[in-house]
């Protein structure tokens, strides 16, 4: 009977060891498989919300491209082909005797392309002479007030003679 009971009991220790020991793997690789499948989720996570952000980036994109539309033709109206650049010498002609100015314009050749995100220009070479206040008015009004002309002054030489002013200035005239 001891021996029943010595054996019995090696039995049961031996199946409850057994049993500690393949539940003790048993979690030990689940656990393993739980953090690699908690990995990957946390992963394709990350990329579902990249691409949500860059479908929402699209969207607003999309969104505001009408406003684009209209900056572009804002842009258009501002800024003249370049063949129409034929008639600003005569544009300044006519505000030259609006302001009572004697004029020598001439296009000085250096022309400069347009790319994709800058206006072409061409420079110009112009001097005028009249009173003060008539020569202000004048040039404020090619580089501030032209209505189809994008003009900027790069330089100027200003001499007085009695009541009579000269001025030389070289510009740029925009282009698209």
């Amino acid at each position: 009977m001891a021996d029943n009971f010595r054996r019995a009991l090696t039995i049961g220790t031996s199946l409850i060891a057994g049993s500690f020991l393949i539940f003790g793997l048993s979690a030990y690789f689940i656990s393993g498989a739980i953090s690699a499948k908690a990995d990957k989720i946390s992963k394709d996570r990350n990329t579902i919300r990249s691409h949500s952000e860059l479908i929402g980036g699209l969207a607003k994109q999309k969104a505001t491209s009408p406003e684009i539309v209209r900056f572009e033709q804002a842009i258009a109206l501002m800024l003249p082909p370049k063949d129409q650049l034929v008639n600003f010498s005569g544009w300044l002609d006519g505000l030259s005797r609006a302001h009572n100015i004697n004029t020598n314009f001439n296009f000085t050749g250096e022309t400069v392309s347009p790319t994709a995100s800058d206006a072409g220009y061409i420079r110009f070479a112009l001097s005028a002479s009249g009173d003060y206040a008539g020569l202000m008015n004048f040039l404020r009004d090619i580089e501030l007030k032209s209505p189809k002309y994008t003009v900027s002054l790069d330089d100027f030489d200003i001499k007085r003679s009695g009541n009579n002013y000269t001025v030389a200035t070289n510009g740029r005239v925009f282009f698209r």
